[in-house]
């Protein structure tokens, strides 16, 4: 016969151990962002964001280092003010603005690596509902392709490839060159 008791507190243990592995999974995910925060005032350049990153990948084992190399290395471009596209949609000039919009995105709930960069990426571009042609020729032949690279995206940044949106266009622009 089970004793209801027992259950119940055994349940309760349970529980709270879990409750307690999440409140340390949070807070390891908080000194992560944080050491990225300390870590980017002393990364001056491209080239020093280059080399940090690829140390990071290092450590990284699966096949989704690429993925989480990019996540980080987005974060550092935020912080270090070091990519054109980001600073302008976070309307950023220098690494001091840069941290400014990191720890505010930090403070919205971004604590871990992957949430924090999906809060700092760009937002996709909206689909024109005008009529007529656009660059890639008619809306049909845009909403298409568009759809086509969601999909590869969706591929490319799977455990199964790791790859960044960099990876990925570097190899279309190799194709097509």
């Amino acid at each position: 016969m089970v004793n209801l008791a027992n259950v119940q507190s055994n349940t309760s243990a349970a529980m709270l151990a879990g409750e307690d592995f999440g409140a340390f999974a949070k807070a390891q995910s908080v000194a992560v962002t944080q050491r990225l925060l300390e870590d980017a005032k002393f990364l001056y350049t491209a080239e020093d964001t280059k080399q940090y990153c690829e140390g990071y990948k290092k450590t990284l084992s699966g096949k989704g280092a690429n993925a989480q190399t990019s996540m980080v290395r987005k974060i550092i471009k935020v912080l270090t003010a070091q990519d054109a596209k980001l600073n302008a949609h976070h309307k950023i000039k220098t690494p001091a603005q840069g941290q400014k919009v990191v720890k505010d995105k930090m403070a919205k709930g971004a604590n871990g690596i992957d949430s924090l960069a999906k809060a700092l990426r760009l937002p996709k571009p909206e689909a024109s509902n005008d009529e007529g042609e656009s660059e890639t020729g008619t809306n049909n032949t845009h909403d298409a392709l568009q759809k086509w690279w969601e999909q590869c995206q969706k591929i490319g940044h799977s455990d199964k490839f790791g790859l960044t949106n960099d990876e990925m266009l570097a190899y279309i622009a190799h194709l097509i060159s």
